[in-house]
């Protein structure tokens, strides 16, 4: 069962209020974004060959938003066949509401994106959809899954698989110059952000949804 630590809304806001911040110095080309960004590419520079272009370019491709919400999708609805309905519930509208709360406000940041790109992208720059939903969908899973692991070694080698998957995704998007690196950082922010309001909202509503799927099933 999903833990509960009462802290969920105060940590919701601390990872939205660091996206603003973010935002902000984005739209305003702040210096130390400018900064940050060269930097990132510089590093990112060293890795630059054809074998890893080829493999960070799979790697977007399976990372996609299109996949990631797929991939919540199904996971929301095994839970819901298997009795875990209302934690099926909160997988699937997490992520799908994060998704749209990302566009949101990619529209309202409206960064274009870097130039001279490797794997060629359309739509706004910030945030990053690839890295949202990579950290949204482990996130969920991890968070949602972890409880039925019984495992310790199982659940820690599936948390650091989960966070390499997340960094290799973000090296990617940095790599292919279809994101800045303050782009990921905002994904990263919204998506901690998004997860902590769904587990907050989650608490609020699990017994009475809880309550009523259990009488129609009577």
């Amino acid at each position: 069962m999903l833990k509960r630590t009462d802290h969920e809304r105060q940590l919701a806001w601390a990872c939205f209020g660091l996206t603003a911040i973010l935002a902000i110095l984005v739209k305003v080309n702040a210096t130390v974004i400018q900064q940050f960004d060269n930097l990132s590419f510089q590093a990112v520079a060293k890795l630059d060959g054809v074998t890893m272009t080829t493999v960070f370019k799979l790697i977007t491709t399976v990372a996609s938003p299109a996949v990631t919400l797929a991939v919540a999708l199904l996971f929301g609805i095994v839970l819901y066949v298997t009795h875990h309905r209302t934690l099926g519930i909160l997988a699937i509208t997490t992520m799908f509401g994060g998704d749209a709360a990302a566009l949101v406000v990619k529209f309202l940041v409206q960064r274009n994106r870097p130039t001279q790109q490797l794997m060629p992208d359309t739509g706004y720059s910030f945030p990053s959809g690839h890295v949202f939903g990579t950290t949204l969908l482990v996130t969920i899973l991890l968070a949602i899954g972890l409880p039925f692991i019984r495992s310790h070694a199982v659940q820690v080698g599936l948390i650091v698989l989960g966070i390499v998957w997340i960094l290799i995704v973000l090296i990617s998007r940095v790599y292919l110059r279809d994101h800045f690196a303050s782009d990921t950082a905002g994904s990263l922010a919204l998506a901690s952000g998004c997860w902590q309001q769904g587990r907050a909202w989650f608490w609020s509503w699990q017994p009475r949804a809880h309550a009523i799927l259990n009488r129609q099933n009577d």
